[in-house]
């Protein structure tokens, strides 16, 4: 028989946890319950299938919030989130863990909850021996049914899921004063799914079948817009148990790339023999055409300085002077690094790649290098763990 656990933990160690098995082949409740606090979630390690669990969270805990994102260039600005959120929250943006969720129109749904408390959740299962398959905040695991919002009373309070990724939990006697500020300016009532009895002014009530309210949470999180496992905190495949089944034949592949490796070396011996033939042959030529060329140190840079000597001249002077215009930026935007640097003196510009941890600090070294010089920036790249982008520098 296939079955879950699901445990909704509290904010803090103190408080109940409640929790349900739900049997997906009969489509039935083996069991449920509340613990009085976190310390006794051992008592459900044998309920859990292979010691995992999924996990709702108090929305109260979380900021469920919105930024306008046109969808063109999301990938890129998503690095950016952070900071545009750092004037709403209370924290400094390092000490929070911000999670992209569905999209509206042209807003992006957007949860941040402390680092601290996710570790303290994480914690709290693995010193039970549980392991979180998810973590989604319990009022957007409310089901919609087809409606603008979705409420149930859970205790002492009232989840309430306002939209595709919002939400709130309230206690009920902040309720009369907080209903106002979460409905829109229109003239139609809000229709409301409402998993128990529960009266909202200005909406209208459409009422859904009577439930144990873990049991609607539960089957609505099959369905989450959002899980709060994902960066930092994002579940690291389970390789080690499936390894051994292929030892033998990871032995052979090794001993193959080993001399697959050893044949290659020995080809690499033999052109670099070949090379070294060739370039004694190259520097005798070249002081023969150079009278008073003794020394060759580096045959490509001594060709081309003595090119340049012949032809009048070179632009070293614009490039050096070009390069230290844009010491200010580089020092004023120190984790940004340049990768590469070309100098076209026939256009009189340079070219640069760029490697920043993010994408805010880009667009502040374009900001102050173009106060000085025109600028062409090519696309931004992100990776993992860095912001790469091209930049054209010319004089103005």
């Amino acid at each position: 028989m296939s079955e879950r656990l699901f445990i909704r933990l509290g904010q803090s160690f103190e408080q109940p946890c409640s929790w349900l098995v739900w049997s997906e082949q009969e489509q039935e409740i083996i069991g449920s319950g509340e613990l009085s606090d976190a310390s006794a979630l051992s008592t459900l390690t044998e309920r859990a299938a292979n010691g995992t669990v999924d996990v709702l969270v108090p929305a109260s805990s979380i900021t469920l919030t919105a930024v306008d994102l046109p969808e063109k260039g999301q990938r890129q600005a998503i690095k950016a989130l952070p900071f545009m959120l750092e004037e709403n929250l209370a924290q400094d943006v390092e000490e929070l863990h911000f999670v992209v969720g569905p999209r509206e129109g042209d807003a992006l749904n957007i949860a941040v909850v402390a680092h601290e408390q996710m570790q303290n959740w994480i914690e709290w299962l693995a010193e039970a021996g549980l392991k979180a398959k998810c973590i989604v905040p319990d009022c957007l695991a409310l089901p919609l049914a087809e409606c603008d919002w979705a409420a149930i009373t859970f205790g002492q309070e009232i989840l309430l899921r306002t939209g595709e990724g919002s939400g709130v939990s309230l206690e009920p006697e902040w309720l009369d004063m907080a209903l106002p500020q979460l409905l829109p300016d229109s003239e139609e009532a809000i229709t409301v799914a409402g998993y128990t009895e529960i009266a909202l002014a200005g909406t209208a009530i459409k009422a859904q079948p009577l439930d144990l309210p873990m049991l609607v949470l539960a089957r609505g999180m099959l369905n989450a817009p959002m899980n709060l496992l994902s960066g930092v905190y994002q579940p690291k495949r389970e390789y080690g148990k499936h390894l051994s089944l292929w030892r033998n034949a990871a032995i052979v592949f090794a001993v193959v790339v080993v001399l697959a490796l050893v044949n290659k070396g020995l080809n690499i011996h033999q052109m670099n023999a070949k090379a070294d033939v060739v370039r004694l042959q190259s520097e005798q030529i070249y002081k023969q055409v150079v009278p008073g060329s003794s020394r060759v140190v580096n045959l490509r840079a001594q060709m081309d300085s003595h090119v340049r000597k012949m032809q009048g001249g070179g632009s070293g002077t614009e490039f050096f002077s070009m390069l230290e215009g844009t010491q200010a930026a580089f020092e004023q935007v120190q984790d940004l690094k340049p990768t590469t640097l070309r100098f076209d003196s026939n256009r009189g510009e340079l070219r640069m790649q760029i490697k920043a941890k993010n994408y805010a600090q880009i667009e502040k070294f374009k900001e102050i290098i173009s106060r000085t010089y025109k600028l062409d920036g090519g696309a931004m790249n992100s990776g993992e763990s860095e912001v790469t982008s091209t930049l054209t520098i010319r004089s103005k």
